[in-house]
């Protein structure tokens, strides 16, 4: 395998690790670690980008067309980074999914606190609250 294989491997293996830990925090809804994790995930996913050439998107290539005719052999050194790039690619799929349907939710939610309040809006379009709509201030003295 050579040293940019290797490094390309070892960076997606480091990408999977932050998918996992976005999955567990999307799964606990902790909403805080998601947002930690995201410029981790960006600069890992550049790195990516930067390392990804021709050649190898070729290589790859031909390796997945061989393994659509059951051709591949497993010892190619491109076959265990096309493992990882499949990994990363579901988990990144099901990350997706998970973060709109939190959006959903979110969504919802606002749309029925609008609709307990029709005389008023109290939640604007982007989710915050609207200035002035609730007439008092609480803990006011």
């Amino acid at each position: 395998m050579t040293m940019d294989l290797a490094n390309h491997s070892q960076l997606i293996q480091k990408f999977i690790e932050i998918l996992r830990s976005e999955s567990a925090a999307l799964t606990s809804n902790n909403i805080d670690d998601v947002v930690a994790l995201t410029p981790q995930k960006l600069e890992c996913a550049d790195q990516l980008e930067a390392l990804t050439t021709p050649d190898l998107i070729e290589a790859l290539a031909a390796l997945r067309s061989k393994i659509q005719r059951n051709e591949a052999p497993q010892n190619d050194p491109y076959f265990e980074l096309l493992e990882l790039i499949q990994e990363a690619n579901q988990l990144n799929q099901i990350n997706g999914v998970m973060i709109e349907q939190s959006l959903t939710q979110i969504r919802l939610a606002i749309s029925r606190l609008d609709a307990l309040s029709p005389a008023r809006q109290l939640y604007g379009k982007d989710g915050l609250g609207q200035s002035g709509s609730a007439g008092r201030s609480f803990g006011a003295v």
